[in-house]
């Protein structure tokens, strides 16, 4: 009882600190003009198509193929999602996870590292500063590599960019052991990976 206590205090004290690290950006702004009217328009700079296909978004990046994930071990990261409480803080609408928390941004474009950039979200671009900072400069052009970096991202996690992570991650290794690096982290990245591939 006493351990389970623990790492609830391990959790609440990791969520008030992340809540309080999180800084908001606004998104891209896109500029489009017409013979008689130009307009702002604020959007996420990705777009998935289908596969073997490409579109320039209107912020002229060309959006990745089609992303393949496991639907069953999606599944079942969205059920350790839920068990670990992650849907306290975040949000996956693209995974069907539209009810949770809002201390931190929705992660369903998190494998594009578009997270925390939405208006109306708390958080910063934490993601896509992790995935520069490991020689990720596209995440959309390399989704794999991507997959490959947030799993490191929940195994290791990062003690600069994400300090509530890290906490987070203690606490997960502690309660779960070899457990979390084996099974609920390929989990998770496999439901980021459907939450992407639906965003």
């Amino acid at each position: 009882m006493a351990r389970e206590v623990i790492y609830a205090v391990v959790a609440v004290v990791a969520i008030i600190a992340g809540s309080l690290a999180f800084t908001y950006q606004p998104g891209v702004e896109v500029r489009t003009k017409s013979t008689t009217v130009a307009t702002t328009v604020t959007e996420s700079p990705v777009t998935v198509t289908a596969a073997g296909t490409t579109t320039a978004t209107t912020s002229g990046q060309t959006a990745p193929p089609k992303i393949s994930y496991d639907e069953n071990l999606a599944k079942k990261g969205l059920q350790y999602f839920k068990e670990l409480a992650c849907n306290a803080c975040h949000t996956v609408k693209a995974a069907g996870i539209e009810v949770g928390g809002n201390i931190g941004p929705d992660l369903s474009k998190a494998l594009f590292g578009s997270v925390g950039v939405e208006k109306g979200t708390a958080g910063g671009p934490i993601l896509m500063k992790y995935f520069e900072k490991n020689g990720l400069k596209d995440p959309a052009a390399d989704p794999q590599k991507a997959a490959q970096l947030i799993a490191k991202f929940l195994t290791e996690g990062d003690k600069e960019l994400a300090p509530t992570m890290m906490a987070q991650i203690a606490a997960f290794k502690q309660q779960l052991g070899d457990k979390w690096v084996n099974e609920y982290v390929p989990a998770l990245v496999e439901m980021l990976k459907m939450a992407a591939a639906k965003s």
